[in-house]
């Protein structure tokens, strides 16, 4: 197995981060409705909305990559390290319990699957977690290896809310229920475009 890349901590036994070019592969069409929407606040907005438009695309390339320079998932002797945006969560590498992997549908139940994996504490609580959009299989592969702990492998489920049944601790809501999770994305911004609108045309 090869050794950790240069800047790992030291003691590391594997450290694996996302890889951009599979989010970039997996993500394009799904951004299409954000893209309409800002070309209606854009079209309708005018000024005020060319401005809005071009700060929520500089905010969105800018996060995006700054997670992906940052993220890592970090594996010691003595710990699991998970690195977001903004933190660092460490926990004991002895309190983690099992690993579940399963194949899920990326948007509805007939599109295509990806791996996805999670590593539970003792509880079943998400300890860590290796979306299929963003982290590969192979790393997925060498992180099972590495952790060494039960690993339960689920296949093709239809979709997170099926996960959630067997692991109600491992699934977000609201990856459980993604019409709410796009309606709280989606209404604001219609109500942002109606009400932008409203205003210019008066």
């Amino acid at each position: 197995m090869p050794g950790p890349p240069p800047g790992s901590p030291p003691g590391a036994a594997l450290v694996l981060r996302p890889s951009l070019r599979r989010y970039l592969s997996t993500v394009k069409w799904s951004l299409l409705p954000i893209v309409v929407l800002l070309a209606a606040l854009l079209l309708r907005g005018g000024g005020f909305g060319a401005v809005v438009s071009l700060i929520v695309i500089a905010l969105t390339s800018s996060i995006g990559p700054a997670w992906f320079r940052r993220a890592a998932l970090t594996v010691t002797p003595s710990e699991l390290a998970v690195t977001g945006l903004i933190r660092t969560r460490r926990v004991p590498r002895d309190a983690v319990g099992s690993i579940v992997t399963a194949a899920l549908p990326r948007t509805h139940k007939n599109s295509r699957s990806l791996a996805h994996l999670y590593v539970l504490d003792r509880g079943g609580r998400r300890l860590a977690r290796l979306k299929g959009g963003r982290w590969v299989e192979d790393d997925m592969r060498r992180l099972i290896a590495t952790l060494g702990v039960e690993t339960f492998k689920l296949g093709r489920l239809a979709s997170p809310r099926a996960l959630a049944r067997r692991y109600p601790h491992a699934v977000p809501l609201l990856e459980r229920y993604p019409v709410l999770a796009g309606a709280l994305v989606v209404v604001p911004t219609v109500v942002a475009i109606f009400l932008i609108s409203r205003e210019f045309s008066s």
